[in-house]
């Protein structure tokens, strides 16, 4: 790794710290990084809404070198509008958090390439690193263990069920892969997902936002108990069920890049096949048990970054809402 390779690695953590600051619920947040290519204007470097890292590679015609063999890196053709003038780019992007480091080197070797000044088509210089990289990042991405597998199922078992309950629900109603509070946000409010065995009662809740309701809209606590059965239903069997009911197989591979999974790991998930004994929803009200801002005197002190606790909910499961009440809640997120 070159010299320049080492610099640029430590300008692209910087330059992500800024950005994070400055994320766009609209759009991208970017920064140019001063390195001019094709049509003279800068590479930038880009977060979006998401909290997802991007490399924007200016090209000059509409023709690119896509890649988008593994979800959680890809390559395509973007076009946004900076200062006033619109500019189409080769964005190179990370749809998974876990790897931001290793995509740092690879984006570092891209950047180091494209200031050299090869002669090749600055996208094509991109494709060709990320080839050279891929054999690692394969070996890197990492598999669910089976707490995240057992969560993932349920959040799709429910996102099935909305899209199921109204054909006018798209993807963007999942919000879980995005790290937002909730995983689903819906007209009449939002719905925050957890899964149970067959005997369960606790849940983990992570975070003093997660049980806090939206500022316009209830929220409620879905609960979906699942059962292992050999002859249940596989995390790629439900993935491959639900990929026809969404607006878009290339939105759906990446949502899926943010939360875990990965197609090309799909043979490892086959093994663990589940069967949903029950779906079941708690509004959590004023008086439903958890920790919220307004449990605490101060805020969080800044040494600590995250706050999680186990929520026993063995006295609450008879009231929960189920069957007609929780198909309702999966039309517009309001069981009324």
């Amino acid at each position: 790794m070159t010299t320049s390779t080492h610099a640029w690695q430590y300008q692209l953590r910087a330059h992500w710290a800024v950005l994070r600051t400055r994320r766009d619920p609209a759009g991208m947040a970017t920064n140019a990084l001063g390195i001019t290519v094709g049509t003279g204007a800068q590479i930038l470097v880009g977060v979006d809404a998401g909290g997802d890292h991007h490399l924007l590679v200016p090209i000059d015609d509409n023709m690119i070198s896509e890649d988008s063999q593994a979800a959680y890196i890809t390559i395509r053709r973007r076009e946004l509008r900076i200062n006033g003038t619109t500019c189409a780019y080769a964005d190179v992007a990370c749809h998974r958090p876990d790897l931001a480091e290793l995509f740092d080197d690879v984006l570092a070797a891209m950047i180091d390439q494209l200031e050299s000044d090869t002669g090749e088509r600055p996208d094509a210089v991109c494709k060709r690193v990320l080839n050279e990289w891929r054999e690692l990042l394969r070996h890197r991405h990492g598999l669910l263990g089976e707490e995240a597998l057992r969560g993932l199922f349920g959040e799709l078992i429910v996102l099935e069920k909305i899209l199921d309950s109204d054909r006018t629900h798209t993807l963007s109603v999942w919000c879980g892969p995005n790290r937002d509070p909730h995983d689903f946000r819906l007209s009449g409010g939002d719905l925050e997902v957890k899964t149970l065995g067959m005997t369960g009662s606790t849940v983990r809740i992570h975070g003093v936002g997660q049980l806090q309701p939206p500022v316009n809209g209830d929220l409620h606590l879905v609960l979906v108990r699942l059962s292992s059965d050999p002859d249940g239903l596989s995390l790629p069997d439900l993935v491959d069920r639900i990929t026809p009911k969404t607006d878009g197989r290339r939105a759906f591979d990446e949502a899926l890049a943010r939360a875990g999974y990965v197609d090309i790991d799909a043979e490892h998930y086959r093994d663990r096949r589940f069967v949903v004994a029950q779906i079941a929803a708690l509004p959590v009200t004023d008086g439903f048990p958890r920790v919220v801002p307004s449990s605490l005197v101060a805020a969080l002190p800044a040494e600590i970054s995250a706050l999680s606790y186990t929520l026993d909910l063995s006295l609450l499961l008879a009231t929960s809402l189920t069957g007609s009440k929780v198909t309702l809640l999966f039309a517009n997120g309001t069981p009324s």
